[in-house]
């Protein structure tokens, strides 16, 4: 065990960590209908308290986030909170697919998934796929941030049923969401959550990634939570 140890922190060491999330604060980018975020002042040595201490007021897909099989799924073996994800499903090795060709709306298809994989390399079982949309230039706090909000591309249902195929255990984007903006069923929402593919969104600095690294992104333990934040991070050698 002493060894093991003693060569992952060798391995470690030889790598660099890459910021993939995006820094909460006020007027950040929001789905329309979910709670803006807000750091609100609780203690503070300015009021004469012993402490600074803030309240954090945000919904689950606050900024960067991962969904967990409930927002999406009612019923079924799929029907779990995030407090049920396992550990495993949110650590291992990431392909990074850049598509930033698609542009507003477009849809990332299973050719375009299989043509990076013969330019790369196979996409394997229990690998994490991450896309890069491009979307994250376009992040910012309110207002300069309303292009965040619309037109994003996505994720077509035969890509994410070749997913599905590989038994990747997550896909992650830079857009709000995994489905493209304009649409109305959410293909890649149900067929991902339905086969317990976890799905991360707001991804940041993906540009930083080469084709192959390797991603942590965990979850806070919230009972029966449809989703939490993350902090997203991605490891490439130094």
């Amino acid at each position: 065990m002493t060894d093991i140890v003693e060569q992952l922190k060798t391995l470690l060491g030889q790598m660099r960590i890459v910021d993939l999330s995006h820094t909460l604060e006020p007027n950040m980018p929001a789905w329309p209908t979910h709670p803006r975020y807000a750091h609100n002042l609780v203690e503070s040595y300015a009021l004469g308290d012993l402490a600074c201490h803030y309240q954090l007021v945000l919904g689950e897909h606050t900024g960067t986030h991962m969904d967990a099989p409930l927002h999406f799924i009612q019923s079924g073996t799929a029907h779990y909170g995030i407090d049920q994800v396992s550990l495993e499903s949110v650590a291992g090795r990431a392909a990074t697919i850049v598509s930033v060709e698609l542009g507003e709306n477009g849809l990332l298809r299973r050719e375009h998934v299989q043509a990076w994989e013969s330019e790369h390399g196979a996409i394997e079982s229990g690998d994490i796929v991450l896309i890069r949309f491009g979307w994250d230039d376009l992040w910012a706090t309110r207002p300069a941030g309303a292009p965040f909000l619309s037109n994003w591309p996505g994720v077509g249902k035969d890509a994410a049923e070749y997913f599905v195929q590989k038994q990747v255990k997550a896909i992650g984007c830079d857009t709000l969401a995994i489905d493209a903006f304009d649409s109305t069923d959410f293909p890649a929402h149900y067929t991902l959550l339905s086969h317990e593919v976890l799905i991360i969104e707001n991804l940041n600095n993906l540009d930083h990634l080469p084709p192959f690294s390797y991603f942590m992104g965990f979850p806070l333990k919230i009972q029966d939570g449809s989703g939490s934040p993350i902090r997203a991070l991605g490891y490439v050698p130094a």
